[in-house]
């Protein structure tokens, strides 16, 4: 028998309830944009409550049954969690076919749905790593539900398993293993966060061995360590853990001290608060920093109840409320936040009105939902089994379902999309950093009188098709070498970038090419993780190398200006509405893309033999960017052109190449 477990019979602590209120308000206003900048720390709290109270809920089990029914377990955790999630999947598909749009959006919506509908949202996520999979997606939030119970998966089976073969020293086993655990996952955590690759190096051993995982997101040399410390589990684990060793050591950590807890009580607070309001999304999180939120909640349920004001604070009706419903809230708010952005484009408001309306379904779905399936004591294990097949294989239904609507476009114009583009259609390696790029790469004559190397980021690939006009209507020679996220610069973000940056020099000291088009965009590069650029000042020092370096070998450069961002949608919405024929924002109102690119046009011309221009008054006519223009597009997405719109600039490419080349 568990003899030193807590007061079981005291179980239900409403101040615990009042503490997921709090976390999920922090998600949910850090979700609308209006405050909170490190609220997604709501997230940590809720993995460091639900270790202490499952814990807590297997230690009862045995306390007063004297065995743990991991069939009763995984019934009541799927009575919980599914037929609320199935709700909010189906809902969010149907909506998303009015909201979205069927050419991308709704496609990677659809493959987060099915992937959650097996608590496996975070694989997904973390394997997409594309815009539209972070940005745009209105399930982009279960990628935490997808965490937690990858961790039940295994936990009770563990805890069962430990506990017949401890027996008697049960408790301090359990404590001492949990603790290790927790210290691993922890460990692991904060290297991932500082891009520690574990030897999955570029060329090494094991990412010859294990090639196979760069499908899925390992790809080597990349930035995939600090992306599976956010999204992947056994990062995580540790902060779920901690709630599981206070569960079971709770009795032995009391502090007799009104001193001494309220202390406590304050470090937890603040901890919190500081990590609420100084975090943002460009932190380097979780790492080290995320022992705030997660000390700081462990404190809270240590201690609250030892103070008067905390307790009756956490206590409080309303907070208690909206911990009981913060299932359902946290499951509704995103996809009204989402849906309102991509309906009401522009307007401040939208999330926050949009999460203040995901209230009343968030109520409707914890009262007729939750709680029905919840507390119905008629569902029988088999029951429950047969009615989770169901409610999973409707989902699933749903997403296969409007996966083939949104592949037939809605009866909406088909746009062209990013890989319609030249350098896509030659070889689709030229556009994710090609290794043989000379030969796979090149188009035109052998004996062409000169040759023109493309080089930059993702905005390279989509200038390709005005650039390859140009080039072969002139009998010259192209070769295209761009990767996404990797500018054409001296410095680079990441190892991936690092190695083909230097092998595009390499490239180009040895083959002595005519010309060098660079067309990267710089304002994407503003922030703290893209070291060493994220200031302006350094992406431009960055350029001042690279040019100096062309001018130094004889070679002249053509520096496209960065295009404007292009805010869009299209979908059934957009038909109606007259967003669609403009973007949202204009170039004007767009402070740091007119900054670079007028200090890019400073720099380029203080080289004689380089030359720049400005793509905005072809792409954008009469000072107005439109995602649309004569019937055709212009941008295929927010900051790339599509291929009619590099074409619009091929009178440009043709007109610069031939200056540059008149002055060799």
């Amino acid at each position: 028998m568990i003899t030193d477990s807590s007061d079981l019979k005291s179980y239900h602590r409403p101040d615990i309830q009042g503490l997921r209120g709090v976390a999920v308000l922090l998600v949910v206003i850090y979700h609308t944009g209006v405050a909170f900048p490190g609220g997604f720390i709501g997230v940590d709290m809720f993995f460091v409550i639900s270790g202490f109270v499952i814990t807590q809920v297997l230690m009862r089990e045995y306390e007063e049954t004297g065995t743990i029914r991991l069939r009763s377990f995984y019934a009541r955790r799927a009575r919980r969690l599914i037929p609320a999630l199935s709700l909010i999947i189906v809902f969010t598909l149907l909506v998303s076919l009015v909201a979205m749009s069927p050419f991308g959006e709704q496609q990677q919506i659809i493959k987060t749905a099915i992937a959650s509908v097996f608590f496996a949202g975070n694989i997904h996520l973390f394997a997409q790593n594309t815009y539209d999979a972070l940005k745009n997606n209105p399930l982009r939030h279960l990628w935490s539900l997808g965490v937690e119970e990858q961790f039940y998966w295994v936990y009770p089976v563990f805890f069962v398993a430990l506990l017949r073969i401890a027996k008697k020293r049960f408790i301090k086993v359990l404590i001492v293993v949990l603790s290790a655990f927790a210290a691993i996952s922890f460990g692991i955590g904060v290297l991932l966060t500082y891009g520690f690759e574990f030897g999955y190096t570029k060329g090494s051993p094991l990412s010859s061995q294990f090639g196979f995982l760069s499908k899925i997101g390992f790809q080597p040399g990349s930035d995939w360590p600090t992306k599976f410390a956010f999204f992947g589990a056994p990062a995580r684990f540790w902060e779920i853990l901690v709630g599981a060793v206070l569960a079971v050591c709770i009795n032995k950590l009391v502090i007799h001290s009104k001193f001494g807890s309220r202390f406590l009580i304050g470090v937890g607070v603040g901890a919190i608060s500081w990590a609420t309001f100084m975090l943002s999304p460009i932190s380097k999180f979780p790492g080290f920093i995320a022992l705030l939120p997660v000390a700081g909640t462990a404190l809270l349920i240590l201690c609250g109840r030892q103070s008067k004001i905390c307790d009756s604070l956490l206590s409080s009706k309303q907070l208690v409320y909206i911990g009981d419903i913060s299932y359902s809230l946290y499951l509704w708010h995103w996809p009204f936040i989402v849906f309102a952005r991509a309906i009401w484009p522009g307007t401040s408001l939208a999330p926050f009105v949009a999460a203040l309306l995901s209230v009343f379904p968030a109520v409707a779905s914890y009262n007729f939902i939750e709680k029905r399936f919840r507390e119905n004591r008629a569902l029988a294990e088999t029951k429950t089994l047969r009615l989770t097949a169901a409610l999973m294989a409707v989902s699933l239904i749903f997403s296969f379902a409007l996966d083939e609507a949104a592949d037939s476009g809605l009866g909406l114009v088909v746009p062209e999309i990013r890989s319609d583009n030249f350098a896509s259609g030659l070889n689709n390696n030229c556009t994710e950093f090609p290794t043989n790029f000379e030969v796979e790469c090149s188009v035109g004559p052998n004996d062409a009188p000169f040759l023109v190397y493309l080089f930059g980021d993702s905005n390279a690939a989509a200038a390709s098709t005005g650039v390859a006009e140009a080039v072969l209507s002139m009998g010259g020679a192209l070769v295209i070498a761009a990767g996404s996220g990797c500018p054409f610069l001296a410095t680079s973000p990441t190892d991936l970038c690092a190695a083909f940056n230097k092998t595009r020099f390499n490239s180009v000291e040895k083959r002595e090419p005519d010309v060098v088009l660079i067309v990267n965009h710089q304002s994407n590069y503003l922030v703290d993780n893209y070291h060493p650029w994220g200031k302006a000042e350094n992406m431009l020092q960055s350029l001042s190398q690279t040019l100096l370096w062309l001018d130094t070998l004889g070679i002249p450069a053509i520096v496209q200006g960065e295009i404007p961002f292009c805010d869009f949608k299209i979908n059934f919405v957009s038909r109606l509405s007259s967003k669609r024929k403009s973007c949202e924002g204009n170039y004007d109102q767009q402070l740091d893309h007119l900054e670079l690119l007028f200090a890019t046009e400073r720099l380029t011309k203080d080289f004689a033999q380089h030359y720049f221009f400005d793509p905005r008054f072809t792409v954008c006519p009469k000072e107005l960017c439109a995602p649309f223009l004569n019937g055709k597009m212009v941008f295929v997405d927010r900051d790339h052109l599509s291929p009619s719109g590099s074409r619009m600039l091929t009178p440009i490419f043709v007109d610069a190449i031939k200056k540059v080349l008149e002055q060799k």
